[in-house]
């Protein structure tokens, strides 16, 4: 089965793998820290084995708590993904810290910690909208929101992102069925 990716910016793993899991997510949302967090708990050992591909598209969901996320996205650089998941590991990481900065205390951040560009990355803007135009097409609602090879799984309550570890392990089960 072949899946076609959009707005693949973001990934982790070969393009090849059977399993596709994709995350739309926010970088000031606290679910989708959490939701990151167990992601680099259970799936490295599967992206490295060639089984999982991970695919992060950063949604700029209208919601007022989640500007500041949506002005660290303008200002990733996308074309060097590696150094871009360095950036958000460390920024869900602090996100206690930047989340209520207000814009100019973030964009010095950006600038001085991260060296990124003060201004939005032109690119990023079209970006933006593609991922945004993509979460319409998908029904997708809140972040964080899973696909696993296209299949939704939405978590409306924290306590429900312990079933992710399952839903990763029922797409391996059916590949090695």
């Amino acid at each position: 089965m072949t899946i076609q990716l959009k707005n693949n910016q973001l990934k982790l793993g070969r393009d090849d793998a059977p399993i596709k899991v994709e995350v739309f997510s926010n970088l000031s949302c606290p679910g989708s820290k959490i939701f990151y967090d167990m992601t680099k708990d259970i799936l490295p050992a599967h992206i490295e084995s060639g089984k999982i591909q991970y695919i992060l598209k950063l949604y700029d969901k209208p919601r007022e708590e989640l500007l500041n996320g949506f002005l660290v996205h303008l200002c990733l650089q996308y074309d060097n993904p590696t150094r871009t998941f360095e950036i958000i590991d460390d920024l869900f990481a602090t996100q206690d810290e930047w989340i209520h900065y207000n814009s100019a205390e973030l964009k010095q951040l950006l600038v001085t910690k991260y060296g990124l560009h003060e201004e939005e990355i032109e690119a990023n803007t079209e970006r933006s909208l593609q991922v945004t135009l993509e979460a319409i097409e998908r029904d997708v609602k809140l972040v964080p929101t899973l696909f696993i090879n296209g299949e939704k799984h939405s978590f409306k309550e924290r306590r429900v992102y312990s079933e992710y570890p399952d839903y990763i392990a029922a797409a391996l089960e059916k590949l090695n069925a």
